[in-house]
């Protein structure tokens, strides 16, 4: 049995979920609690005194923090998207020059009754954002600039 489509779904939503959560503590560790000791990459991470100095002039205000969740997200998504995409086998790694296939993922424990995934994971990460957004709860702000409840005026 292959890669079932609950399973890629659960991962996929679970990858959103992280996103945003990470996302979300990074603007509030630099713009609300202006801590900056908190970096884990590269191993000997860290910010030069300067650096550090620039940071502290950033005023957290509501629309400062959104746009760094958005700025983080965004990204961090690119990455995964990346990653996915060499799962698939339509991307290729930058520092190898062999043929690549991609990889696969199974369930560990296959269901007879599980349908296998429909879609590359590449192009199914984008499509369940919204699956996320519909679980994901209130929280008064959001990543996406659809109009609803949650946005931030």
């Amino acid at each position: 049995m292959e890669l079932s489509n609950h399973h890629a779904n659960t991962l996929l939503l679970d990858i959103h979920q992280d996103i945003e959560e990470y996302a979300d503590a990074f603007a509030t560790k630099v713009l609300d609690e202006k801590n900056l000791d908190f970096l884990t990459y590269p191993p000997n991470c860290g910010f030069t005194d300067r650096e550090r100095a620039e940071l502290q002039k950033l005023a957290g205000n509501d629309d400062l923090k959104n746009a760094f969740r958005k700025l983080l997200a965004d990204h961090a998504a690119g990455i995964v998207f990346n990653i996915l995409n060499l799962f698939d086998g339509t991307g290729f790694p930058k520092n190898d020059e062999d043929e690549w296939t991609g990889i696969k993922l199974v369930d560990e424990e296959p269901v007879e009754s599980a349908t296998p995934v429909d879609d590359w994971l590449h192009d199914k990460f984008y499509e369940t954002y919204w699956d996320w957004k519909a679980i994901r709860g209130h929280k008064g702000w959001q990543l996406d600039t659809e109009t609803s409840s949650d946005q931030v005026d």
